[in-house]
């Protein structure tokens, strides 16, 4: 009779799974579809079809499909080709469900073989996390269950607000062994509304709060942001030197006003605005296509007005004073903002500035915006922001966001261990 391997309870979403089916008929075909409803009732799915070997096996780690929603030998092709089978479905930034339950189908020759039910999750069994609401700070805490002590990350999200991003990217670092601490900024009750005007000093007690946990080796901390919160992680890292190293994901060297724009700066100090730049108007945008001085459905109008060396200087966060390694983390077809340009402005000025720790700098071509952990669907790039309501694009082909994510998963993880083990290489 068909059946499926037998797979590992409750792997986490960043695991790579062999699917593997067998007792076919041989050479018979055979369609695998999977599906998992979202927090917000959307169910995504994708399905591919293959032709069973002549002992009447279906690997997927062995085998590409004939047709379906991804192509090529993919282990994991079927989680990050699903798509919202509702066409207006928006991305939601909202948290994912822990554990992501999803169901797997075989059918052929139009009955259904199997079906199994796979839950994977964000947070392994051997860590413990507890909500944080201390002196003003709003986050969660992820911890090794493990006696002794560990290092530690700050993880921050971007322009969705809350929790979102940091809360999942947290609880799987802390699966690694760290202590892992989101914070939020904005976006939940007690923190600003919008991204505007945000204190660094509010970091700065974050800081000194994980510091003194009790499992926290206090010298080896570092920070980890996406998009905004990656222009937020390089930021810290220059501001803070107990930093000792930043993963900035999506991320720009550059600082940039508040979101959605109040004309004030996203980041304050000492209650004042940090500068920053400004992208440019639209009437500046029509005047620049005119002139020929823009590319048409490009994002030029980020990088225009850093032609102007002492407004960049002015906004080029100083990255030369983190006092650690840097990995930066972008894809090349991001279309929410130029991160890969955006970062290589960090990694210039690292030059210019003789900086004596390692830099890295991850660019992927193809890749668009949604950076992060692997599996996860990488098929919606429209949506609509949670906070400002505009419609986005994020970018990148799905296939290869997929393979950055993939990719760029297992060197961070790397880099970590490297960075906050003690290992001087990595600070070499």
């Amino acid at each position: 009779m068909p059946s499926f391997d037998p797979l590992p309870s409750r792997p986490l979403v960043t695991e790579s799974l062999a699917i593997r089916v067998t007792g076919l008929n041989p050479h018979a075909a055979v369609t695998l579809r999977l599906c998992n409803r979202s927090p917000d009732g959307v169910v995504f799915a994708s399905e591919a079809t293959f032709i069973a070997d002549e002992n009447g096996t279906v690997d997927l780690t062995q085998q590409a499909p004939v047709s379906g929603d991804y192509n090529g030998i993919n282990a994991m092709g079927l989680f990050w080709s699903r798509r919202p089978a509702e066409s207006k479905a928006a991305a939601a930034c909202a948290l994912s469900p822990n554990p992501l339950t999803v169901t797997l189908t075989a059918t052929s020759s139009g009955s259904e073989l199997l079906v199994a039910s796979i839950e994977r999750s964000f947070v392994s069994e051997n860590v413990q996390s507890r909500d944080v609401r201390s002196d003003g700070l709003v986050g969660k805490l992820f911890e090794p269950k493990e006696a002794g002590t560990h290092p530690a990350v700050l993880v921050v999200g971007g322009s969705g607000g809350g929790l979102y991003w940091s809360q999942d990217m947290a609880g799987l670092l802390a699966s690694q062994g760290y202590v892992a601490f989101a914070l939020a900024y904005f976006g939940m009750e007690g923190l600003p509304r919008t991204l505007n005007q945000i204190p660094l000093e509010y970091f700065g007690k974050a800081l000194a709060w994980l510091s003194g946990q009790p499992q926290v080796i206090e010298d080896r901390i570092g920070a980890v942001g996406y998009s905004r919160g990656g222009e937020l992680a390089l930021l810290l890292g220059a501001s803070y030197p107990q930093i000792r190293a930043v993963v900035a994901y999506a991320p720009s060297g550059i600082l940039w006003p508040a979101f959605p724009s109040t004309g004030y700066s996203a980041w304050t100090q000492g209650g004042k605005d940090i500068p920053f730049a400004s992208t440019l108007t639209y009437e500046q945008w029509d005047e620049a296509l005119a002139q020929g001085r823009a590319r048409p459905d490009s994002l030029d109008w980020y990088l225009i007005p850093l032609q102007d060396k002492k407004l960049a200087e002015r906004a080029t966060i100083a990255v030369e004073k983190i006092s650690g390694p840097i990995m930066m983390i972008s894809g090349k077809d991001d279309k929410l903002w130029p991160a890969s340009d955006l970062a290589e402005f960090a990694v210039q000025r690292l030059k210019v500035k003789c900086f004596k720790n390692a830099v890295h700098h991850l660019a992927y071509a193809g890749a668009g915006h949604s950076l992060g952990w692997p599996n996860a669907p990488t098929t919606v790039t429209r949506f609509k922001h949670s906070v400002s309501g505009e419609d986005l694009d994020l970018g990148g082909s799905p296939k290869e966001t997929a393979h950055a994510c993939q990719d760029s998963w297992l060197q961070m993880l790397e880099f970590l261990n490297r960075s906050l083990s003690g290992n001087s290489r990595e600070n070499a």
